[in-house]
């Protein structure tokens, strides 16, 4: 704590006067223009890895970038990620939502491991809450990975999208960079582009083409970051040779 406290100090040394200066330009007229969603991993921070400031996003951070899918809500029941769905694409009427997972995720790591019944077994989901949410929240990128995995790990997945009959076709990891449970963290990731699509409050803006949903992959140990592009079929590393053909692409299937 001592140190987040030197580090205040720093700040209001340093960068305090130009943030509030930020501030004040976006007080009154905030344009955000993203839903974010990534993990809570302390080496993640995406607004240093997407250059993005303040009153640019919308930003939730959970254990494995996870979104419930709607099916487990009833009534009154929810939990903060499709509150704040509600919050930045009803009440600010933002049109993108981006979904970003990453390499050496402890959380997918963990996610591996409960392959195992035992390790997943109902005493331990009540011991540890984190189970819990892996167990009941990413059980179908889990389930999605395996049948992958059996299949011998080369053939495309197809997921759903912005409506169930707008599917896409991805190709994971095919020139085998990547570890295991890294490669379960892009299923994982495309796996939630569906999850956000199950909330009905969404559905008018998805099925007209006014919101639009996205998946970005970061490398920890490269600091690479993937875009998911449909067109390739594949995360494709945002670089010097990628990033027109990527631009254009959303331009053309976003706009």
């Amino acid at each position: 704590m001592e140190r987040i406290l030197r580090g205040i100090m720093r700040y209001r040394n340093t960068t305090r006067e130009q943030m509030v200066k930020e501030f004040q330009k976006v007080r009154d007229h905030p344009e955000p223009k993203a839903v974010f969603f990534t993990c809570m991993d302390s080496r993640m921070i995406p607004t240093r890895y997407t250059d993005t400031h303040v009153g640019d996003m919308f930003v939730v951070r959970n254990a494995g970038n996870l979104i419930p899918h709607a099916q487990h809500f009833q009534d009154e029941y929810f939990s903060c990620e499709p509150a704040a769905l509600e919050l930045g694409c009803v009440v600010n009427d933002i049109r993108h939502i981006i979904v970003c997972g990453h390499s050496d995720c402890k959380a997918m790591n963990l996610l591996y491991q409960l392959r195992d019944p035992d390790f997943a077994s109902k005493l331990n989901r009540r011991l540890s809450p984190l189970r819990s949410w892996m167990c009941t929240h990413a059980n179908s990128s889990l389930e999605k990975f395996q049948e992958w995995r059996d299949a011998g790990m080369k053939d495309p997945l197809i997921f759903s999208s912005e409506t169930p009959l707008r599917r896409f076709v991805a190709y994971i990891d095919e020139e085998q960079k990547f570890a295991v449970e890294d490669k379960l963290s892009q299923i994982n990731t495309l796996q939630q582009m569906s999850n956000i699509a199950s909330y009905g409050f969404l559905k008018t803006r998805l099925e007209s083409h006014n919101l639009h949903i996205h998946a970005l992959w970061f490398d920890i140990y490269t600091g690479d970051i993937y875009y998911f592009s449909r067109g390739a079929k594949r995360f494709v590393a945002v670089d010097e040779s990628s990033v027109d053909q990527l631009s254009a692409e959303v331009r053309r299937f976003y706009s």
